[in-house]
This record gives C-alpha cells, sequence and structure tokens, in this order.
C-alpha cells in the first residue's frame, strides 16, 4: 500500500493542492463556483488536478532543467492564450478555450508519456477531435445547448478511463516482460552452475589416464568432449529431447564407471516415446547427487537404480541409491536447490519432486505432467 501511495504521490498531491486552492480562492472571491454545475466544476477541478499532478511528477523525473521549463512555458503560454479568449469573449464556455484546454491536456500526455502518446497517438487525438466537433456544434448551432451543457463538457473527461486502462495495460505488459526477462536470467544462471566440479574431477582423472597411457583414456575424451558440448549447446534451449537427456546420463555413468575405484551396480530402464521433450539437465542434478552422496563414499555393494518413463502426457524419473548414514548430508545441496528452482520456472504447477529415505536407500521421484 505504501509503495502505491509513493508511486502516485504527484496525483494525490496535484487533487489535494487543486481542492485546497479552489477553496481559498473561492472563499476570497477570486474563484466563482457554481454550485448548480456539478459537471461542470468536476471536470474542470479534474483538469487542474492532473495539470498540477503532471507538473510534480516531471519535477522529480526531468533532469534536465531547460527541457522541463520549455514544457512548462508551453503550458503556460497556451493557459494565457485562454484567459486573454476568456477576457475579451462575451461568450461562455467558447470553444475556442475548450480547444486550448484539450490541447493542453494532449499536449501533458504527450510530454509525460511519450512512449504511450507514440503508441496511441491517434487514438488519443482521433477521439477528442471528434469530442470538439460535437461540443462545437452544440456549442454554436444547437441553440439549446445550455440544456446539455454538463453532459457536453463533461464528454471531455469520458476517454480518461479508457486511456488510464490502456495505460495499466501497458504497465502489466511491461512487468510481465520485465518478469520473463528477469525469469529468463536466473534460468540461465541455474543451468550454468551445473555439476562443473564433475567435469574438473573428470580431468584430473584423464590426466591421469594420459600420464599412464591407459586405453581408456581416448573413449574418457570422446564421451567428456560429448557431454560438454551438450551442456553448452543443448543446456541453453528451453526443450530438448528426452531420447538425448537420456544418451547425456548414460555417458555420465560410463565415465563415472571408468573414473570408480570400486564397482557400482547400476541399471537404467528407460521407455521413452520419441518426440517428447523436456527442459534441459533436469535430470543430471539427481544422477549426480546419487553418485556424489552414494556410490563415492560406499568401499562395497554400492548401487543406483534408475527408471525413466516419458510419453507426451507425463515423465516420470526415479533413481535409487544407497548410502552410508554416517555421510548423508542434514542439509539439500545447492543443485537440489537449484532444480527446485528450475522446476518452479520452467514447470509451474506441472511438477512433483519426492524424496523419500529408508533403509540407507535415498529415492528421488521427479514426476513432470507439462
Amino acid at each position: 500500500m505504501k509503495t502505491i501511495f509513493h508511486r502516485f504521490r504527484p496525483l494525490w498531491l496535484g487533487i489535494l493542492i487543486t481542492l485546497v486552492g479552489s477553496a481559498v480562492l473561492a472563499n476570497m472571491g477570486v474563484l466563482l463556483i457554481n454550485p448548480d454545475e456539478a459537471g461542470a466544476n468536476f471536470a474542470i477541478l479534474t483538469v487542474w488536478s492532473l495539470i498540477i499532478a503532471f507538473a510534480i511528477y516531471k519535477f522529480q523525473l526531468v533532469k534536465d532543467k531547460t527541457r522541463l521549463l520549455i514544457h512548462i512555458g508551453t503550458i503556460l503560454s497556451l493557459l494565457g492564450g485562454i484567459l486573454i479568449v476568456e477576457d475579451y469573449s462575451e461568450m461562455e464556455d467558447n470553444p475556442l478555450s475548450i480547444g486550448l484546454l484539450v490541447a493542453i491536456w494532449i499536449y501533458l500526455v504527450a510530454w509525460v508519456v511519450p512512449k504511450f502518446f507514440a503508441k496511441y497517438r491517434a487514438v488519443i487525438i482521433g477521439l477528442y477531435a471528434l469530442i470538439m466537433l460535437v461540443f462545437v456544434y452544440g456549442r454554436m448551432f444547437s441553440g439549446n445547448y445550455f440544456e446539455y451543457k454538463e453532459e457536453l463538457i463533461f464528454s471531455f473527461l469520458w476517454p480518461v478511463p479508457v486511456f488510464m486502462v490502456l495505460w495499466i495495460y501497458e504497465q502489466w505488459k511491461w512487468f510481465r516482460s520485465i518478469q520473463s526477462e528477469k525469469s529468463a536470467a536466473e534460468l540461465a544462471l541455474l543451468k550454468s552452475q551445473i555439476n562443473p566440479h564433475f567435469f574438473f574431477n573428470t580431468l584430473n582423472n584423464l590426466h591421469a589416464l594420459t600420464v599412464n597411457q591407459a586405453k581408456e583414456a581416448p573413449d574418457v575424451i570422446v564421451k567428456l568432449s560429448d557431454m560438454m558440448r551438450y551442456t553448452i549447446y543443448e543446456g541453453k534451449k528451453e526443450m530438448v529431447l528426452v531420447s538425448d537427456e537420456v544418451s547425456y546420463l548414460q555417458n555420465y555413468i560410463e565415465l563415472h564407471e571408468i573414473r570408480q575405484h570400486q564397482k557400482v551396480n547400476i541399471t537404467f530402464v528407460d521407455e521413452v516415446e520419441g518426440g517428447v521433450m523436456v527442459s534441459p539437465l533436469l535430470f543430471i542434478v539427481l544422477l549426480e547427487n546419487a553418485f556424489k552422496h552414494g556410490a563415492e563414499r560406499l568401499l562395497a555393494d554400492a548401487f543406483i537404480d534408475i527408471q525413466l518413463t516419458a510419453t507426451a502426457e507425463r515423465i516420470h524419473f526415479q533413481i535409487q541409491n544407497n548410502f552410508d548414514p554416517e555421510e548423508l548430508p542434514t542439509e539439500p545441496g545447492i543443485g537440489l536447490d537449484n532444480l527446485r528452482r528450475r522446476l518452479e520456472l520452467v514447470y509451474p504447477e506441472q511438477h512433483q519432486l519426492e524424496i523419500d529415505i529408508k533403509d540407507n536407500t535415498y529415492t528421488t521421484t521427479l514426476t513432470i505432467e507439462p
């Protein structure tokens, strides 16, 4: 509430200054207010409130005081023109003075919200031109102007709610675009944080293999290259084939089997329909945790069981691994936190991530229903 009040402070101040100023001027006899013309009074007070609000608003925002003075001078010149017309005219509600007021209002809109005015310029000018034509006809040629005076004066305010709705809509679109850009940037950052230490560890092992001229070295180089290529290029995409994710996971498993000193019993069962898409690099986080907190810390009998089914309606990934109870972390790591955040960004209200710990077995189940 405080933010809304602060954001629209110039409007509240404009209304307050106009009301107080009108009351003071009326009490001094400078300003004559006819209580029987509620519509005309409301229209005039609204226009002056907006003029003062815009002046306050621009004074807060505009750093170039020269431009500010030019705008204020233009408005004062138009107001001076109104006073001159009213002073030398014997016609009440002279269309020329009303036209100058409309010009001030349009000028203020173009000054304060230039992008909005540029986009809806034809609508704004066309609508006020039509209202002005109706007013001129009613004032000059209808013969019964005073019978419909309030309605004609009040008609100049009709477009204001329309413009306010359009302006709010533009602000909403801008806010959504900012949110989208923020989410995209956050998602890119989260993706960039995926398993960098795995690559470093694998490179260290690769160095040892090449020094010893082990026969596995070329295969490790190829698989590591494929994984890095996939992470860099496919990882940037919004969606990838689940079958490509399966290949990525299999490469990861094979690299770990080469660098693991003890035997790990790994089973990977996948049933994937062709053409099913998923956000990249989701499952690797869970597989990496299974190795990091399970197989790498156990001296014997380590196992990892993986099941993946994917259809157009549902993607189900489950991974189980045993672990040493003394080695289990008390709090989730950054990888799991990142995964939860990515799922919230990509699959809001369309996913379920469950973790079950029982009998020294860690089971993680991810279900996505896009």
